[in-house]
C-alpha cells in the first residue's frame, strides 16, 4: 500500500475505532442496568479489543509517516 493512502486509511481507522470505543464504554458503564449480562460481557471483552485495534492502527499510522519522511509524533 502506498504510503499516503496507509496514512489516510490508519487515520480513519482510528477514528472510528475511537467513536466505537466511546459507544461501547457508554453502553457498557451507563446503561448496565438495561442489558442482559451477555451483552456486557461483550461490551466489556469489546472495549479491550477495540483498544487493541487503535493501537495497532497509531503503529501503522506511525509507519507511513516514516515512509513519507515526516516527523513522527
Amino acid at each position: 500500500m502506498k504510503p499516503r493512502k496507509l496514512l489516510q486509511t490508519s487515520n480513519a481507522s482510528m477514528g472510528v475505532f475511537l467513536l466505537l470505543s466511546i459507544v461501547v464504554f457508554y453502553l457498557a458503564w451507563f446503561q448496565e442496568e438495561n442489558l442482559p449480562l451477555m451483552l456486557l460481557v461483550f461490551l466489556y471483552l469489546s472495549q479491550v479489543i477495540l483498544a487493541g485495534l487503535f493501537k495497532v492502527a497509531y503503529v501503522f499510522r506511525l509507519i507511513a509517516q516514516n515512509q513519507l519522511g515526516e516527523e513522527l509524533r
